[in-house]
């Protein structure tokens, strides 16, 4: 239930419930506010008179404040209306703590030593407003009121910690309770709230009961209990059963006045029994279970309206006052030797005791006259067994074979007659042997009655014609044993979900099947080692699967007793559904770990799950779950349970080996897979000893030295070692990583150990998938589970080749883990044929540029007018440097097979720096580009062209000086790889770190900007065709024309290079090696033959006859047009003249001729 407090409800602890002088304390209370107020209290405690708050719970500002003896803290912690929040206060005067826990969150305050040793009892309590005394009366202030829901308000005797307490969430308090009885409240009266139910299995009935009979009949307490707990089983339905009853004295008087009619129930009572009758009264505390646990309040209801009814046993009747009955929902059963709030029976000591003593033939019939009576009583268990633990020794002589099996038949029939049980027989020794077990006993009379009947019947001895057995008095040894209750647990299952409730042990509980007309059954069991109820495993045959999909298998929960009917549907679903998505990926590798963490791994178990990760491995995986298969066969070889000193197990594509060594004579291990079969399952043997070199035709191998011995546990427990080995390279999926798996993948590992820096390495060798050729580069690597974000990749350390050839890699690596070769396919070369054409295009390619460089050079340098524009001087340079590393690499090969070291240092020096002056020129080309177009000349750049050649060729002078002066050695000679034994030399670069900073930086470098320049200038002809029309009307090979001149003359064919990778390396080498090879005669073309100024420079001094073109033919109409260009388009400052117009002029006239290409190669600056 639950009290909806407004700014005009107060509740009042009622004034029959007492609260003493208290050293400990737990309150809680759940609150849920429904509007933000600034301050507000929600319980205010105050001693007799007292001014100060004794203790109380209130809020300021999103704080709560807890009061303590007239002291307060604040708690930092924003509670959020319209949410349900359980805040707690504890105290102890012997720590001297006060706690405040809001939501578990836990806040401590230490008290000082002055603090106050005791809570002010019989003082006054109100919840949802704080009160005063005014006058001797109560004041209720108004203004800081709660409003909201407020359940559950309890107080216990007691500090409890957190784990405490949450144990406690629906468990009534010792002191006050959150019964209305206990609580005075006027306009706003409790509601029930089925949303807000608090459900208990657990309870505690306190009672005051009248037993009237005939006054000669003189029943002991003894005989009153019997027929207490025969009138529990006749009222009390099936789910509720009884932990334990106690009873105090009998007594003339009730305890409780009689309530109105109890006097007229007494006659009624009395006219039933004819004879003479009296009628006496006893406290009676009862302890029940109620399975399934249920709402506390409606259960006590139902509990209390089945107590007040008179009960008539044999013309003896029992009637309880209903006043007096109080139920109470706890979290623990007391021990049942001891006696909650009664002092009849004297409490047992809870350690063991030993029985000893001579008995009475009295007493012997007394015990066996009890066995008779208690048998007659009660014939099943519904009212709570108690259990012993008993250790003796005894002698055993005579014929037998089996003396587990006779004493097991001793105790049975010796205690049997007493409805004892024995569970859990242990012996040891012989002929005296030394025995143990547990007995499960009806409740006689009391604990210590029953543990002296138990002495009697086994010092008893037994004697027959075959076998004799005698138990000293002075030898045995019976404890009261607690196992307390197998726990309330929902299973989650193939067969559907069960709720499996709280249950004694050694009894069954059953539940129909979730599909199906069957039961399903669970024993809930008294352990043998820990004297302890556990559950059993479920029994669930006779029932339907209900797991039809994925979503299904999702949502069970795995344990030791489900976890083979989880692997059988795994492989069900499989069959059914051979392509699976990530997220159903997801799911079976998820509940295969679980399988492999909690579950028993017997060998068929493993077997299976070795079966389904084989199935896995032909669907296809994402990179990110790599790991989590490794983890899972590893775990498996781990944890699999098997007989002897090694188990196998293998299936298409995987195998695994373990191995449990024996220490003595460990000498190392070696592993081999020697072929697949025809359905790729491995065939695999293993090794007694290190092994450096496999046997022939051998798939896989792996030895293990004799120094792994170091890693095994030192506790005497024995080592295991497992291989793996993983037939699908597709597995292994490294993203990252520029070489490909050309091999099998093989493991070994330690359990419990990460075995690593061995001084003698593990040897490895795999075979190849496919054959390596001369010139391929391959690598030992292991996986490295770590890389890649965890999602796992290659990694070479502590690993290195020893030996390779076309089929087979050896390698040494100083740990364990999964190892594989890789093939470098980022230096593997082309074919040798296709290798060999682009060599020859290269040098026929190379030979031509420098014929037509040379004829561009001759060209400019001949006419003076063509070289007067700053693009024709960096067109000059750039040909030079084309055509000296065009020559050098036509001789290189030459001059290198003189074999002589300075020369071939000096030919690579030279065509380092001509290869570098190339670029720099290029680059240079396109910063003039971008000058000219986006710029517009608006400064005057003194001594230009001198800075570009200082530029142009000082730069690659100063990184040639820089690697000469650090490692001469760096230049040298080289082999191509693609000419195998016959490959030419060559001088060049033969350090790889110079290599990429000088080369490869450096050209990355050029070509980025050369990039953004070729952008920018495509952008800006394009403004310029549409500012006027009629450039644009060119066409489409005009522009094309245009790009493929800017392509040349910056040098963006190199960037061929970058992207020749992979099946389309090939046909770009080829494209590579043609553009870059003819790129001077590509300058040649565009910048000499179809340029209309060059050609017409060409017609007047090199032409005869009607070819020849007069010097002033045409060039006169080209001024004034040219003139008109200049100063209409503002294209420099009267700082910078033109020299030249024709091409401006030729640029807008020539249909022939590239006239954007012109914008870019014409600069009229001066210089």
């Amino acid at each position: 239930m639950k009290t909806s407090f407004t700014r005009s409800c107060v509740w009042q602890l009622n004034k029959t419930a007492i609260i003493p002088p208290l050293e400990e304390l737990s309150v809680c209370v759940n609150l849920m506010r429904t509007i933000s107020s600034s301050e507000w209290t929600a319980f205010d405690y105050k001693g007799p008179g007292q001014q100060h708050m004794e203790f109380g719970l209130a809020g300021n500002m999103g704080n709560v404040i807890a009061s303590l003896f007239g002291e307060e803290w604040t708690v930092a912690y924003d509670m959020p209306i319209k949410m349900w929040h359980t805040v707690c206060l504890t105290w102890s005067s012997h720590n001297r703590l006060f706690q405040v826990i809001i939501d578990k969150a836990v806040f401590e305050f230490p008290l000082n030593e002055k603090s106050p040793r005791y809570l002010a009892a019989n003082g006054t309590l109100s919840l949802g407003v704080s009160h005063n005394f005014v006058g001797g009366s109560i004041d209720f202030e108004t203004g800081k009121n709660f409003v909201g829901y407020m359940s559950l308000f309890r107080m216990w005797g007691v500090q409890m910690s957190s784990q405490q307490l949450d144990a406690h969430r629906c468990v009534d308090g010792n002191i006050v309770t959150w019964r209305v009885q206990d609580w005075d409240y006027q306009k706003c009266p409790p509601v029930l709230d089925d949303n807000f139910l608090c459900e208990s299995s657990k309870y505690k009935i306190q009672m005051n009961t009248a037993i009237t009979q005939d006054i000669n009949n003189d029943n002991t307490e003894n005989g009153i209990r019997e027929i207490v707990l025969i009138w529990l089983k006749h009222v009390f339905p099936q789910k509720i059963s009884v932990h334990s009853v106690f009873l105090s004295n009998l007594r003339e008087e009730p305890k409780y006045s009689p309530q109105r009619g109890a006097g007229q129930n007494m006659q009624e009572i009395q006219g039933t029994v004819k004879s003479p009758i009296k009628t006496q009264w006893f406290d009676c505390v009862v302890f029940v279970t109620v399975i399934p646990a249920a709402d506390v309040s409606k259960t006590v209801s139902m509990i209390q309206g089945l107590l007040i009814p008179i009960y008539n046993y044999n013309n003896i009747l029992l009637k309880t006052n209903p006043a007096s009955i109080n139920i109470l929902s706890v979290a623990v059963f007391p021990n049942v030797t001891s006696n909650p709030a009664l002092t009849t029976v004297p409490p047992v000591s809870s350690t063991n005791i030993t029985i000893s003593g001579t008995r009475t033939t009295s007493q012997t019939l007394a015990m066996e006259n009890s066995c008779l009576i208690t048998s007659g009583l009660i014939s099943n268990r519904e009212f709570g067994d108690i259990f012993y633990r008993v250790f003796l020794n005894l002698t055993m002589s005579g014929s037998h074979t089996d003396p587990q099996h006779t004493i097991q038949q001793w105790l049975q029939q010796t205690l049997g007659k007493c409805s004892m049980d024995v569970w859990n027989l242990a012996i040891k020794g012989g002929p005296k042997y030394m025995t143990t077990f547990q007995i499960q006993a009806i409740p006689l009379v009391n604990v210590t009655a029953t543990e002296r009947l138990i002495y009697e019947l086994l010092t008893r001895g037994y004697t027959n014609a075959t076998i004799s057995i005698s138990v000293p008095s002075g030898e045995v040894n019976i404890s009261h044993i607690d196992p307390g209750l197998c726990p309330e647990e929902s299973m989650h299952t193939v067969y559907g979900l069960y709720p499996w409730p709280e249950m004694t042990a050694q009894s069954e509980y059953s539940m129909g099947c979730v599909r199906g007309n069957e039961s399903a059954t669970r024993f809930c069991k008294l352990n043998g080692a820990t004297d302890r109820a556990v559950w059993d495993h479920p029994d669930m045959s006779k029932c339907i699967r209900t797991v039809t999909d994925f979503d299904d298998l999702e949502n069970i929960t795995v344990t030791a007793d489900n976890s083979a009917d989880i692997v059988d549907m795994i492989e069900d679903l499989l069959k059914e559904q051979s392509n699976l998505n990530d997220a159903q990926m997801d799911i079976v590798l998820e509940k295969l770990s679980e399988v492999t963490e909690v579950g028993t791994l017997t060998t068929a178990l493993s077997n299976d799950i070795t079966k389904i990760v084989s199935n896995i491995f032909y669907i296809k995986t994402s990179p990110t779950q790599i790991n989590k298969i490794l983890s899972i066969t590893d775990l498996m070889g781990d944890r699999t349970v098997f007989e002897g000193d090694a188990h196998n197990m293998t299936a298409p594509s995987l195998a695994l080996q373990l191995i449990n060594p024996d220490t003595s004579q460990f000498h190392g291990l070696t592993f081999e897979v020697s072929s697949l079969l025809n359905d790729s399952t491995p065939e695999i043997f293993y090794d007694k000893n290190f092994t450096v070199h496999p046997d022939t035709g051998t798939v896989a191998f792996i030895s293990l030295p004799h120094a792994i011995e170091s890693f095994f546990p030192d506790n005497g427990a024995r080592p295991r070692v497992q291989f793996h080995f993983y037939g699908k390279e597709n597995l292994f999926e490294d993203t990252t990583a520029d070489m490909k798996l050309n091999s099998y993948v093989v493991s070994a590992s330690v359990t419990n150990a990460t075995v690593s820096n061995l001084e003698i390495p593990v040897m490895v060798t795999l075979r190849h998938l496919q054959n390596k050729e001369d010139w391929d580069t391959v690598k030992c690597v292991y996986w490295d589970f770590n890389k890649n974000n965890d999602k796992g990749g290659w990694n070479d350390t502590g690993c290195e080749t020893v030996l390779s050839n076309a089929t087979y890699t050896s390698c040494s690596c100083d740990h364990l883990t999964h190892f594989g070769v890789l093939l470098d396919i980022s230096k593997t070369p082309i074919s040798a044929k296709d290798e060999r054409i682009l060599t020859i295009i290269s040098y026929l390619g190379s030979g031509i540029s420098c014929i037509f460089l040379g004829v561009t050079l001759l060209t400019y340098l001949a006419f003076e007018k063509l070289r007067r524009d700053y693009p024709s001087k960096i067109l000059i340079n750039l040909s030079v440097a084309l055509l000296g590393l065009n020559m050098l690499f036509l001789v290189n090969s030459w001059l290198a097979s003189y074999n002589s070291s300075a020369i071939c240092i000096t030919v690579a020096a030279f065509q380092h720096y001509f290869f570098l002056a190339t670029f720099t020129w290029m680059g240079l080309g396109a910063i003039n580009m971008y000058l000219a177009l986006v710029k517009v000349f608006n400064s005057y750049v003194p001594s230009y062209i001198l800075k570009f050649c200082a530029l142009g060729w000082g730069l690659p002078l100063l990184v040639v000086s820089l690697v000469l002066a650090i490692d001469i050695n760096s230049y040298g000679t080289m082999l191509s790889r693609s000419l195998h034994q016959e490959s030419p030399a060559f001088c060049w670069l033969r350090n790889d770190v110079t290599f990429y900073v000088t080369v490869v930086s450096f050209v990355t470098l050029v070509m980025v900007c050369n990039i953004c320049v070729f952008v920018v200038v495509l952008v800006q002809i394009r403004k310029m065709q549409v500012n006027k029309p009629s450039s644009s009307r060119k066409g489409f090979l005009h522009d094309l024309r245009v790009v493929a001149s800017l392509t040349f003359l910056l040098g963006l064919t190199w960037i061929l290079t970058f992207v020749a990778w992979g099946p389309a390396k090939t046909p770009l080498m080829y494209m590579f090696s043609l553009f870059n090879s003819l790129q001077g005669f590509f300058i040649f073309l565009f910048y000499c033959l179809m340029k209309d100024n060059v050609r017409k420079q060409w017609r007047i001094h090199l032409c005869c006859g009607r070819f020849r073109q007069s010097e002033y033919s045409d060039w006169s109409r080209s001024v004034t047009p040219g003139a008109k260009a200049k100063g209409g388009l503002k294209v420099s400052s009267p700082s910078m003249k033109s020299e030249t117009t024709s091409e401006t002029k030729s640029s807008d006239t020539s249909n022939s001729g590239t006239s954007h290409n012109a914008v870019f190669l014409t600069q009229d600056r001066k210089q």
